[in-house]
């Protein structure tokens, strides 16, 4: 006689244990979930960090895909302020070494993962956790495939799609791949990205990245202890092969975050922002209308500061309604925003030019004092 199917199920999703509550479902749709989420399933059930609650009315494809961006929300909500969250596929190689996948939407992600995953353990097509020593909490949900007829993507298990399990050895990051698939690149090829510029292309694949402790020290130390961020130029899936081969199979090319000393406080903590699009300011923007009076520059409170050069600061600010945004100030930018300690237009110019600045360079001062405070960095009373 065959078991009816469970009326709950445990799974883990980022190092959130997750109970998927079945009993408002058919036996029919039990099933499927049960059978959708075989990957991602624990054993350990010593109780749950959140519970969700599918919808019955909805059809079995619809009721899926909702199901799995509801415990992908309580997942991250859970793990909010103590993860780096990163919206990316995962692969892992035996000895636990993962490598992070991260793209745009129609970037690739899941077709890269689906293919990975033949070869190498399956860690996730959706949301990787890393902790600040470098510690990755996989999230083996079902993948999410587009499938023609259908008006939703279809959830398949790992183990349906034949990607391999998890290896024994703990998961660790070894690398951050972002995804660059076009069909102008005539070979495939890793590039080097530079470690300010990571953390722009990052912001917006990160989840409440404001919400961790020290998030820009965290994750630029997480990344130069694996080498950095690099850019995979490719046309096809099967062109990354090779490339994520080369980083899985060398360990001896990396160190472990946990050896790197531990970050200075930030200096104006936010406890509850988000990171979507980051926002550039440098030196050479078109002038606007100058700001002038005897008004005063203040700098608005930030999350974190991290400098990268004399000329470059990154800057992560929350703004009213809890989101956040990660701006990177070159030029005459970072000295301007470091200046606007209650600071007159005249002594911000002075700060920059020591007085020795003409007229035009003068214009183009008031055209960055603008958009800093357009952007939120700048408050003027």
């Amino acid at each position: 006689m065959i078991p009816p199917p469970p009326s709950t199920l445990l799974v883990d999703a980022v190092g959130v244990k997750v109970r998927i509550d079945l009993t408002e479902l058919t036996d029919a749709d039990r099933g499927a979930v049960e059978s959708a989420w075989a990957g991602a399933r624990t054993v350990d059930d010593a109780g749950a960090d959140a519970v969700v609650r599918p919808v019955r009315s909805e059809p079995t494809d619809q009721m899926l895909s909702h199901l799995s961006g509801a415990v992908t929300h309580e997942a991250i909500r859970a793990q909010r302020g103590s993860s780096w969250m990163l919206h990316a596929g995962g692969v892992a190689a035996p000895d636990g070494g993962v490598v992070a996948l991260v793209g745009a939407s129609g970037a690739g992600k899941t077709t890269a993962t689906r293919r990975l995953a033949r070869t190498w353990a399956y860690v996730s097509d959706e949301t990787i956790g890393v902790d600040p020593d470098g510690r990755v909490h996989a999230y083996r949900k079902p993948l999410s495939v587009i499938t023609a007829g259908h008006p939703v993507k279809l959830q398949h298990s790992p183990a349906s799609l034949g990607l391999r399990p998890l290896p024994d050895a703990t998961l660790r990051l070894r690398r951050i791949v972002l995804l660059d698939r076009s069909d102008h690149h005539r070979e495939a090829r890793l590039v080097p990205v530079d470690p300010a510029e990571a953390l722009i292309a990052l912001a917006p694949h990160s989840s409440a990245l404001a919400a961790m402790p020290h998030p820009l020290t965290t994750a630029t130390r997480l990344l130069a202890a694996t080498r950095g961020l690099w850019r995979a130029e490719y046309a096809e899936a099967d062109d990354l092969d090779a490339l994520i081969e080369d980083i899985l199979l060398r360990d001896d090319d990396h160190e472990a975050p946990s050896s790197v000393a531990a970050p200075e406080p930030p200096r104006a903590p936010v406890a509850d922002a988000t990171t979507p699009a980051p926002r550039a300011l440098s030196a050479s923007v078109s002038p606007g209308g100058p700001t002038t009076g005897g008004r005063r520059f203040h700098r608005a409170p930030a999350v974190e500061t991290l400098p990268f050069s004399p000329d470059r600061l990154a800057v992560l600010t929350a703004s009213g309604d809890g989101a956040g945004l990660l701006h990177l100030l070159a030029g005459a930018a970072p000295a301007l925003w470091h200046a606007a300690d209650a600071a007159t237009r005249e002594e911000l110019i002075r700060a920059v030019t020591d007085g020795r600045g003409h007229r035009e360079a003068h214009e183009a001062i008031d055209g960055i004092l603008d958009q800093l405070v357009e952007a939120g960095l700048l408050t003027v009373a």
